[in-house]
């Protein structure tokens, strides 16, 4: 009762009385996000640790965090800096302030679509080669998550480096065990080691990676030369040395993860939605006739986009953004104390009936056409982040997960194996819990050719 007269007598917002249990939370955490929202409203306090935590699920209240007083709320002091920061080091993802923008400017330029478009030929080929995997092995059940992993890898690895160096079988169990370990208290025992052993060995690879790209960098189109051409007015050094393997680092682990999230969540849902995947089906087989896509297709590939935006909203792979509070603030009229942490969890957001309609738990991929309101500024559509610090890989994965979907649906059908459990499970990332194993059916032509 202390808590709630405290709250009432500083204008907090409404919450549990009783501190909350971290491992309480860790067991269940969109459970627990759900009931605490559904509970107290749209803005609702808990405290964990003895630290005060406020949730807020209105675009309005997003906006003020993440836009409008952005310069209040970092990521300093957050459980996002803390699991990231030990691998990543202070890349994009998780340096903070004057670091933060000179950094973004430096690194803008390389993610323009006009650069960005160049890869699709890259994405497609390593698309097609899954396809023909699972083409061969019809009927044997494949954990897709982990091939779609493999696939994303290879991608943004080759198209960050332009070197088959960084997808080989040790660097891929480094990725892994680097995945694995991040978020959880490990100490000093053997998941600690396994991962400090990572740490290592991708340091070692991206080092020989940075100084080949730096010895000869004649003809170079990734995005590691753009990296290291990169020039500014504030910065005419360009990155440090170090600054350069914590932004290598962060794309790869970054740019990999999430976009293999999505499109495993993305053939869960289509297996579960027979008729919306014969949708699919069809606009694929019309537009492409038995080649492979590249980027001057998308636009002529409407369902393939929608579907993949619903799956990110249903199953977004960022499912909670966390800011630290540097000095007191007020939102919607409460009060916000300095040193208070704020989360953003784009799983509730993506739900607000609010914003969806009363059928907003349904995988309706057609709500997105003709309503751009939906994915715009201040909406409640928050997969890759909002304001200043969204993803700045935000085109390049929505460009690779659309034509990598495609490429697979031309050749497949999936099928989930009867009796796999499917439980969404929130780490770093939100992934299926049990993984997704399921069985590929052939279908359309053999054989896909270059256009």
């Amino acid at each position: 009762m202390a808590l709630e007269l405290d709250a009432e007598h500083h204008g907090g917002p409404p919450g549990p009385a009783e501190p909350v249990d971290l491992a309480a939370i860790r067991a269940d955490p969109l459970t627990f996000l759900a009931e605490l929202v559904a509970e107290y409203g749209p803005i609702a306090r808990h405290v964990v640790d003895g630290r005060p935590v406020i949730t807020v699920n209105d675009p309005a209240m997003v906006h003020q965090v993440l836009t409008a007083n952005r310069a209040n709320y970092v990521k300093s002091g957050t459980p996002d800096e803390q699991m990231l920061v030990p691998l990543l080091g202070r890349g994009l993802l998780t340096s903070d302030g004057e670091e933060w923008e000179r950094q973004r400017q430096l690194a803008q330029p390389a993610f323009q679509h006009r650069h960005l478009v160049t890869f699709d030929t890259l994405m497609t080929t390593a698309a097609s080669r899954v396809t023909d995997r699972w083409r061969a092995g019809a009927g044997t059940p494949f954990l897709i998550d982990r091939d779609l992993t493999a696939l994303t890898l290879t991608v943004v690895a080759q198209a960050l480096l332009g070197s088959d160096l960084s997808i080989g079988p040790r660097f891929g169990e480094a990725v892994d065990a680097a995945n694995r370990v991040m978020g959880h208290d490990v100490g000093a025992g053997p998941d600690r080691r396994a991962f400090l052993d990572a740490r290592t060995f991708l340091d070692h690879i991206v080092g020989l990676l940075i100084g080949s790209a730096r010895f000869d960098d004649s003809g170079r189109d990734d995005l590691l030369a753009h990296l290291l051409r990169a020039r500014s007015d504030e910065r005419p050094e360009g990155f440090s040395p170090a600054e350069l393997r914590d932004q290598v680092l962060t794309m790869l682990m970054a740019g990999h993860e999430t976009t293999a999230k999505g499109l495993s969540w993305t053939f869960y849902l289509l297996d579960q939605h027979p008729a919306e995947r014969t949708r699919l089906e069809a606009e694929v087989d019309v537009v492409l006739s038995g080649r492979l896509p590249t980027a001057a297709d998308v636009s002529s590939l409407p369902v393939c986009r929608n579907v993949v935006l619903e799956a990110l909203r249903l199953y977004p792979p960022v499912w909670l953004i966390s800011r630290h509070a540097v000095a007191e603030d007020t939102i919607a009229g409460y009060r916000v104390p300095a040193g208070a942490l704020v989360c953003i969890s784009p799983w509730l957001l993506h739900r607000r009936p609010e914003a969806w309609g009363e059928d907003a738990e349904a995988f309706v991929p057609g709500r997105f056409v003709g309503r751009p309101e939906l994915t715009g500024p201040g909406s409640s559509f928050l997969p890759f982040s909002a304001g200043p610090r969204q993803c700045i890989g935000q085109q390049f994965a929505l460009l690779e997960s659309t034509l990598v979907l495609a490429t697979l649906v031309a050749g497949v059908r999936l099928h989930l194996v009867p009796g796999h459990p499917v439980v969404p499970e929130a780490l770093v990332t939100l992934r299926p819990r049990d993984g997704l194993l399921m069985t590929a059916e052939p279908r359309g032509r053999a054989d896909l050719v270059t256009s």
